[in-house]
């Protein structure tokens, strides 16, 4: 005997949890006959509510702030790793530059003891700061060393400075957008509804503020979600 058929009357005596457990289970076997049954045979009731129309609005306006967040989160946590690496480069910009002017000197010391083996000389070698000569040398050989290393290093530091400034753009175009929309369809700042519907991420977004100082957000992206965001809005609130 099949499932629907065991069910037979059975259908108007499921718990809400039953129903709605046998209608995901449905779902996930396509079965569009199962999830037919199960709607039509759940039990009708009439409710006193709220205003339709406020209550659409409330919960339209924290669906769409959820999406914001949804879409600005992995963005800003991309950036703040980018700006941790940053920071870690500069210092082993630092060591690594220690470590050459190091090997320079001990290639002096070890080219100095070299030759005064060769000459036969008894102890060892004046060290460079022991030296009576000019130091114009060690100073160009330092010279030449710090750029060369300088010149490695910015490689890496325009590649995510770059990358800093791509994702600030799109972040900043989200960000942007959301605040056009709030003001304009719902009269609302954006900051107030991030605090009403998602207060951890205030912190985020003060931070993307102080950047977006210096980086533009991306306009072609900005008009994309405005346009997205007035979309989803005018869907949630019209469709109820």
């Amino acid at each position: 005997m099949s499932r629907n058929k065991n069910l037979g009357g059975l259908y108007s005596h499921l718990t809400p949890e039953e129903r709605f457990r046998l209608f995901v289970e449905a779902e996930v076997r396509e079965d569009k006959e199962e999830c037919r049954r199960l709607v039509q045979s759940c039990p009708k009731r009439t409710y006193t509510m709220n205003d339709l129309a406020y209550e659409d609005r409330l919960r339209a306006s924290q669906e769409v702030t959820i999406l914001v967040c949804l879409d600005l989160a992995p963005r800003l946590a991309k950036a703040r790793m980018i700006a941790a690496f940053s920071d870690v480069l500069a210092a082993v910009y630092n060591h690594y530059l220690d470590e050459a002017h190091y090997s320079y000197f001990g290639g002096r010391r070890a080219g100095a003891k070299q030759t005064w083996r060769i000459v036969e000389r008894d102890g060892d070698p004046p060290t460079p700061e022991e030296e009576d000569t000019d130091n114009a040398e060690m100073e160009q050989a330092f010279r030449e060393i710090t750029a060369r290393v300088e010149e490695n290093s910015n490689r890496f530091t325009a590649f995510l400075e770059d990358l800093k400034h791509q994702v600030i753009a799109e972040a900043g175009a989200i960000w942007e957008a959301f605040g056009i929309f709030s003001g304009t369809e719902l009269g609302i700042e954006s900051e107030k509804l991030l605090k009403v519907w998602f207060e951890p991420m205030l912190e985020d977004v003060e931070w993307l503020e102080t950047l977006m100082a210096k980086t533009k957000p991306d306009r072609e992206k900005l008009a994309e979600c405005q346009a997205t965001l007035s979309a989803i809005w005018h869907q949630l609130v019209e469709a109820q």
